[in-house]
């Protein structure tokens, strides 16, 4: 930390150098220097001691900041990014894309049946579903700036920054895999009674022409639907 009393402290070092030269005119003269110096230096002290407390609290506060701004971008139940913070992400993202020239990638998805899940299971069993499926998606994903979000109810989003639509899909069915692999019980659902997921994927190189910034989502949303037809599969859809 940076001492911001720096010539306060010479002042009084000084001022200490001049008493020790007893160099006053009279003893009455020392005694009240001596006492106008001791009163400086504890007001000193305690200038320093406030500005220490100040500076303690203001860490602690930015400390606190920082721990409320990540956790208002989390979703509490499954522990992923929530839509507020995708919604920054992807108009971030988009940016970039429009700025470099590359592809940007968005997975929709959703748990099939999930309405008969709550209905069979109850909702408490249908929160852990979630958590396990946030999961499930969350181990497909493997770079820093890839995005998984829980975009509402049982519906997530996946942003993939510079990733083509062979890559995007891959990355679909590895989640379409990965729920499949939890082996979670659905009786609910016709698809061998597991709990499974449908996709919609796309992939674009955003411009300046394109003047709807959320039209990659509209194109994975008409994807998804397509594959919610079918369930338990991706569809890619390209504009």
């Amino acid at each position: 930390m940076k001492n911001i009393f720096v010539k306060e402290e010479q002042v009084v070092e000084e001022a200490e150098k001049l008493l020790s030269a007893k160099q006053f005119t009279g003893e009455e003269d020392a005694q009240n220097y001596g006492a106008l110096l001791a009163e400086y230096k504890s007001l000193l002290n305690q200038m320093i001691k406030v500005v220490k407390i100040s500076d303690i609290m203001q860490s602690e506060l930015k400390t606190m900041s920082d721990n409320f701004e990540e956790t208002s971008r989390i979703d509490v139940l499954t522990g992923i990014y929530n839509r507020r913070y995708f919604n920054e992400s992807y108009l971030r993202e988009w940016k970039n894309a429009v700025r470099t020239k590359t592809y940007l990638a968005v997975l929709m998805l959703d748990i099939d049946y999930f309405k008969n899940y709550n209905d069979t299971y109850g909702h408490l069993q249908g929160d852990e579903c979630l958590k396990a499926v946030a999961k499930g998606i969350q181990q497909a994903i493997k770079r820093p700036r890839d995005i998984v979000t829980r975009y509402g109810g049982d519906e997530f989003v996946v942003l993939l920054p510079e990733t083509e639509a062979k890559g995007a899909t891959c990355v679909a069915q590895t989640i379409i895999d990965n729920i499949e692999s939890l082996a979670l019980e659905h009786s609910g659902s016709p698809i061998n009674h597991k709990v499974t997921v449908s996709i919609g994927v796309s992939s674009i190189i955003p411009d300046k022409s394109i003047k709807k910034v959320d039209s990659l989502l509209s194109i994975a949303d008409t994807a998804l639907y397509m594959a919610k037809e079918q369930r338990n599969c991706f569809k890619l859809l390209i504009r």
